[in-house]
């Protein structure tokens, strides 16, 4: 029988992506044998497209080429290879963020308006995943497309790859040009999906985490709800017999708000490097890509795949600075649950001025917000989305305008 979670498509997305790149929860030894066969795979092309565009770039510059293609193409690879590099480093606590989600955030039982909450995340992640992937896959389509467009009607001896092999083969001539476009492929592969799946999967943890705070906050605000015992004659008496029932629920939920912190806490130690990497390179990536994609005169075909990474870029830059503002405002608000909570009709007896005590002590730990930062330098929000819009615009100005000066001279 499939659960809710089951049929969540930005799950099945990220599931199925994290299976083929060899990093996903193993069940048995034969399966576990297998992902570390994949996780091999992945570690291979993805070290091979590096050598190859490695070697792209120095023959380039070699013999005086176009460099700022090479150059958008060498930091896509290399993104790509960093990102597995770093999950590998935190591959343990990875895992278990995801299954510690599986268990304690999906596999719970909620209530009407709690289930509303955790729909919303769902639909969240959706489009976001859904959104990131397609646009990954249609610039992976492009890359191996704007060969055989430009193949088209030339000889076998003028065929070209999708990425230069400087190799003393004639890798233009059957059959070393079907064998190393299969090879460009199968690479291309590993590292689109490094590119913006683990991106998904923090997209997924931080939404959700943004959930919990506000399935806290909803319970924060209902602690000591009696509507519906409102009718009794004696309501003072009906409030002194339930304060100690309310003192216990309120510890549950300080301790699931503790354990909130520590979840983002482990997220942030997991993910704190990539997203400092992201943050560093990404302006210098939109201003390349916007540079590639609408300034150069190049076929369309090539045209069209720095269309798509940079729109897949700008999806993907304010997918994660847009999960990652979520946890900052949502943390924040469990305040306003605790002080919403209708402690003032509470008795002033022991556990009455325990429950008080409580609360405010949630109250200035929820004004600590919880963030999700740049490598310890910053905390990431959707402020840090315009910045580096507004710095990669700076870049993206000032190429053109040197790039045309060279022109003229």
């Amino acid at each position: 029988m499939q659960t809710e979670q089951d049929l969540d498509i930005s799950v099945i997305f990220s599931m199925f992506f994290l299976r083929n790149i060899g990093l996903w929860i193993s069940d048995n030894r034969a399966e576990n044998r297998r992902m570390k066969i994949k996780l091999m795979c992945t570690l291979f092309n993805s070290i091979d497209a590096s050598i190859v565009i490695m070697r792209d770039f120095y023959f380039t510059w070699l013999y005086k080429g176009d460099i700022l293609y090479v150059t958008t193409n060498i930091l896509t690879v290399i993104m790509g290879l960093i990102k597995i590099c770093i999950i590998l480093m935190h591959k343990r606590e990875f895992i278990s963020l995801i299954t510690y989600t599986q268990r304690n955030f999906w596999n719970v039982n909620y209530d009407t308006r709690e289930k509303e909450i955790l729909k919303n995340c769902r639909k969240t992640c959706t489009f976001f995943v859904c959104s990131v992937s397609a646009i990954g896959i249609c610039a992976m389509l492009a890359y191996l497309s704007t060969p055989l467009i430009t193949n088209a009607g030339k000889n076998k001896s003028e065929r070209i790859l999708p990425f230069n092999v400087w190799l003393n083969l004639p890798v233009s001539i059957s059959p070393y040009y079907e064998i190393g476009f299969l090879i460009q492929t199968i690479s291309l592969y590993y590292i689109a999906v490094s590119y913006f799946c683990f991106d998904n999967v923090f997209c997924i943890l931080a939404v959700h985490l943004t959930g919990q705070f506000r399935i806290l906050r909803y319970r924060f605000a209902k602690l000591c709800d009696m509507e519906h015992q409102i009718t009794e004659e004696d309501t003072g008496l009906m409030i002194t017999k339930h304060v100690h029932t309310f003192y216990e629920q309120l510890k549950l939920y300080i301790r699931q708000h503790q354990t909130l912190i520590d979840f983002c806490n482990r997220l942030e130690d997991v993910y704190t490097m990539l997203i400092f990497g992201q943050v560093l390179v990404f302006s210098v990536l939109i201003c390349l890509f916007a540079y590639q994609g609408l300034v150069v005169a190049a076929p369309f075909a090539r045209r069209s795949i720095f269309v798509f990474l940079l729109v897949g870029s700008m999806a993907l830059l304010f997918m994660f600075t847009y999960s990652c503002d979520g946890v900052i405002e949502h943390s924040e608000k469990v305040a306003i649950g605790a002080y919403s909570a209708l402690w003032t009709i509470m008795p002033m007896n022991k556990p009455g001025r325990m429950l008080r005590n409580d609360l405010i002590m949630v109250i200035e730990r929820s004004r600590r917000v919880c963030c999700l930062t740049a490598n310890n330098f910053f905390p990431v929000s959707l402020e840090t989305y315009t910045t580096i819009l507004s710095t990669a615009v700076s870049y993206f100005t000032l190429l053109r305008n040197n790039v045309e000066d060279k022109n003229v001279d």
